[in-house]
């Protein structure tokens, strides 16, 4: 199939050759003022061709072949404005002129409008701030991934588009990453949701991978976002943003087939719902069924997202969001190695059994208000609320081998749990700008309070033996004479329910926290950014003796300086802290967890500095950061049991990361669009429970990782609408998370998950309204693990796998 693809990409390029590139448009653009305007994008609609404004306005785009051609011109802070074209053999170039009017909407207060860029590149963010700031300003390392970069890798999942992220990788098959070498999932913090804490990620939410469907852009804010959010990872905070409605009228749908019996669709509608555009709507919808390449894990992911936006004044805009997702299939709980063998068994092997399903159904609510009081004041408020439903039956490993340590019979555990989440977050704020003397100030103060909830009607069965001919007979899995069958489950013995499931259901988690930030603008090249919040976390759990409420108190600063060295290049530094309050229960019965004193608080901290520049007529954004971060207290989960079926962990004194990061997001010519990164990320473990895992690298956390994606559109006639891309990402060898039974001797020792590389490609053809695109995913067919945890949970790579869509809009 790839030579195929090859010799027509060959065919294509010598008519390329023999065409005649003729047709040109040039032009300038100004603003209303009269201005010349600088880095302004000039698009064409038929081709995506694309180029960049000079210093004076001006613009040219060349080697077109003749027809009608529709240029759109959009810039940061401007209306779009389009404009029509027609080329032919009598008038083969044409001029045309743009006077773009200043946007009220392109930096909003509060993300209630949606972006109309249209590129890898984004300019602006709220996740560092809270306010719209432009991401080169802000003294602390931003990462975005956009919806454009997301369609042409035709990522439908969260973990699709992590690989183009410096310093983040999986850390599993879940929800699951490890961001500057750190874990960042289960408990140990949220995914945020438009800069809200939502229940992604956490509890047991953290089964469940996200999809893109509604995604306007990955946001990922480098280190400890405390100060800012509360309980969040010390590597960095994941926020997804969701799209907004725009004023003028999209409408766009895809329908996509592929490897594993995929089938794909997607519908994004927008527009105005009455005349004068105060009221606005966007409709996303995504739908996958696929038998994905593992064996017994077929799924069926269906997402609903409707969004209104009302502006009932010019001072005053809300906006309402409902998401609703449902998954039905299996719950993969990765690969067992056999013996002790990496490669032993097929990547597709498995251990559910056909009647296992994992059926999962989330629903958010998700509002935002900003409130314009005045030219230098004005109030804002967000609130989401988030339930998380489960209906689960499996047989998953008991994290041990019947017959160790040859490693090829495992002793299983079977589950059935119903349970419920839910989650509250209210945030508001005043912003402020105002100047003393020559400074001037953008001031946020605001609180946040969150609260997640566990319904105590949630209820599970566990059984590790079943009753045959009177005996009970523990339940295993042969891995070399695997069965698959519908098992009967009644002669299964029910387990006593476990101690850290009560503890569970009876928890409510809630905390609040008061914040101020102060941006500072001390000169025209010098910027400060100071923050100060204070938490106050609550938690509520009936331990059987009465209702405790346990509170934990923290101050959390943030400080950071940004510096102008050129026009388009600038220096910033930053410290920040972060806190991850344990769980009660931790602290009052340590012994039911496998410890005989309480555990403590998780804290960190991380220094960082680098430069921020854009090039290329500012086309092209470029960051690179050098980076501490320090976290002491890390739980680990050993994945054993104690008798009682309580989890055991244990707990790291301190880990270290030091590293290194680039990237590059954007143009570097008007047809070729790049997004490249890599990250140098040395971590160390200090102060371990287990000696032997003294001065060893973090779990997952690779010391190198790079990833690329590079995008060129054929200008010339002949190729005119074709685009192709290449890419992939590399990741060095990570440790496993806890230690594993060496075959033969049954020595506990530390196992590794090899480094691997993985190249993808891509075709593009767009006509008229109709788009067209191939995707062909790890073309070497690579056999690689994205993370796992040790013999029992690995998570393996899709092998080789193409994705074809055909798109229309209108």
């Amino acid at each position: 199939m790839i030579k195929y693809l090859f010799t027509l990409l060959l065919v294509f390029i010598q008519f390329a050759v023999q065409a005649q590139n003729t047709g040109a448009i040039s032009g300038k653009v100004i603003a209303k003022g009269g201005n010349s305007l600088e880095g302004v994008s000039i698009v064409l609609k038929e081709n995506s061709q694309r180029t960049i404004t000079e210093p004076d306005g001006s613009f040219r785009i060349s080697g077109l072949g003749y027809g009608e051609f529709t240029v759109i011109a959009q810039g940061l802070g401007y209306n779009v404005e389009i404009l029509q074209v027609v080329l032919s053999e009598e008038t083969p170039t044409a001029s045309v002129n743009f006077t773009l009017s200043a946007s009220t909407n392109a930096l909003q207060e509060v993300e209630v409008l949606g972006r109309k860029e249209t590129t890898y590149k984004s300019d602006y963010s709220f996740i560092g701030t809270k306010t719209a700031s432009l991401v080169i300003d802000v003294p602390q390392t931003i990462s975005s991934v956009t919806k454009e970069l997301m369609e042409d890798q035709q990522a439908f999942t969260l973990n699709d588009v992590v690989q183009n992220i410096a310093g983040v990788n999986q850390y599993s098959s879940y929800d699951d990453l490890t961001v500057r070498g750190f874990r960042n999932g289960y408990e140990s913090g949220f995914r945020l949701v438009n800069g809200l804490l939502s229940g992604y990620s956490y509890g047991n939410g953290f089964f469940r991978v996200p999809l893109t469907a509604n995604l306007e852009r990955v946001e990922v804010l480098k280190g400890p976002g405390a100060a800012l959010f509360g309980d969040i990872n010390p590597g960095g905070t994941i926020n997804m943003v969701t799209k907004k409605p725009l004023e003028e009228a999209r409408k766009a749908v895809s329908f996509s087939v592929g490897s594993f019996q995929t089938i794909r669709s997607t519908l994004d509608f927008t527009g105005a719902l009455n005349e004068d555009k105060s009221v606005l709507y966007r409709l996303n919808v995504g739908y996958e069924n696929t038998k994905t390449f593992r064996d017994v894990n077929d799924r069926q992911s269906l997402m609903i997202a409707p969004t209104v936006t009302f502006r009932p004044t010019d001072n005053t805009t809300i906006n309402a969001e409902l998401v609703y997702s449902s998954f039905d299939g299996y719950l993969d709980r990765g690969l067992p190695i056999q013996g002790g063998d990496l490669f032993a068994l097929p990547f597709s092997f498995a251990v559910n059994q056909p009647n296992d399903h994992f059926r999962v159904k989330d629903l958010s609510l998700n509002a935002s208000l900003n409130h314009k009081i005045n030219e230098w004041l004005s109030f804002n408020a967000a609130y989401m609320k988030f339930a998380y439903s489960e209906d689960i039956k499996e047989h998953r490993t008991l994290n041990t081998f019947a017959d160790a340590p040859l490693n090829t019979v495992m002793n299983l555990r079977y589950f059935e749990r119903l349970a419920k989440e839910y989650t509250d977050n209210l945030s508001a704020y005043f912003s402020l700008n105002r100047n003393t003397g020559s400074i001037s100030h953008k001031i946020v103060l605001g609180a946040d309070y969150v609260k997640f909830d566990t319904d105590n009607n949630s209820t599970m069965f566990e059984a590790r033996q079943q009753m045959i001919n009177g005996e009970a007979v523990p339940l295993t899995f042969d891995l070399k004479s695997p069965v698959y069958e519908i098992k009967n489950t009644i002669n299964y013995i029910r387990r006593p329910l476990p101690q850290f499931f009560i503890d569970y259901i009876n928890n409510v988690y809630h905390t609040t926290g008061l914040y101020v930030q102060d941006q500072l603008e001390v000169t025209n090249r010098l910027g400060l950014l100071l923050g100060l919040r204070y938490e106050m976390f609550r938690d509520e759990r009936n331990y059987g003796d009465g209702e405790e409420n346990i509170q934990q108190n923290v101050l959390l600063p943030r400080i950071g300086l940004t510096y102008s060295l050129l026009d388009n290049l600038n220096y910033f530094a930053s410290y920040s802290q972060g806190f991850r309050p344990i769980n009660p229960q931790y602290i009052k019965y340590p012994e039911r967890y496998g410890r005989s004193e309480p555990f403590s608080n998780e804290t960190s901290y991380q220094v960082e500095a680098g430069l921020k520049g854009e090039f290329f007529q500012k086309a092209l954004f470029a960051i690179l950061s050098l980076y501490q971060i320090e976290k002491r207290n890390t739980l680990v989960n050993t994945f054993q049991l104690t008798e009682e079926g309580n989890p055991i962990y244990r707990q790291n004194g301190r880990t270290r990361s030091q590293g290194v990061e680039l990237e590059l997001t954007g143009n570097i010519l008007p047809n070729l669009t790049l997004n490249a990164n890599y990250a140098f990320n040395h971590t160390e473990v200090l102060n371990a429970d287990l000696d032997t895992e003294n001065g060893m690298m973090a779990a997952n956390a690779p010391e190198h990782s790079a990833g690329l994606w590079t995008k060129y559109t054929f200008t010339v006639p002949a190729l005119r609408g074709i685009g192709v891309a290449v890419g992939g990402n590399y990741v060095s060898r990570r440790r496993m998370e806890v230690q594993v039974n060496a075959v033969n001797t049954g020595e506990l020792i530390w196992d590794y998950w090899p480094a691997y590389t993985v190249v993808n490609a891509a075709l593009f053809y767009n006509v008229n309204k109709f788009k067209f695109s191939f995707n062909l995913n790890n073309v070497l067919d690579r056999r690689y693990f994205v993370g796992g945890y040790d013999y029992f949970r690995a998570s393996p790579g899709a092998p080789r796998n193409f994705m074809t869509t055909v798109g229309y809009t209108f």
